[in-house]
């Protein structure tokens, strides 16, 4: 039977971190709820915000993909990757 002693030692180790940056968490949690509260007021400036943040992800994936295509050693799998790559650029913007 586990006791709550060994509980506590067995994962009071992963916990001390988050407690040092407490504060900063709670805080980032508050920016998270206005956030939050000013989509729900503007939806159409959220949805606006939320597609720029898609295209600029898709961009940064398409650029990783065209420099990851020349880290493999085949062709197939090199020509599938630099032509997804330009894809994702081109979708994203």
């Amino acid at each position: 039977m586990t006791t709550m002693t060994n509980v506590q030692g067995r994962h009071g180790s992963g916990v001390e971190p988050l407690r040092a940056k407490c504060g900063w968490i709670v805080a980032l949690g508050v920016v998270y709820v206005i956030a939050g509260l000013i989509a729900l007021s503007s939806v159409a400036l959220a949805t606006v915000v939320s597609v720029f943040v898609v295209g600029i992800m898709m961009v940064i994936a398409g650029v990783a993909d065209v420099i990851n295509a020349f880290q493999f050693k085949t062709w197939g799998k090199f020509a599938l990757w630099i032509v997804l790559g330009p894809l994702y650029i081109v979708a994203g913007v």
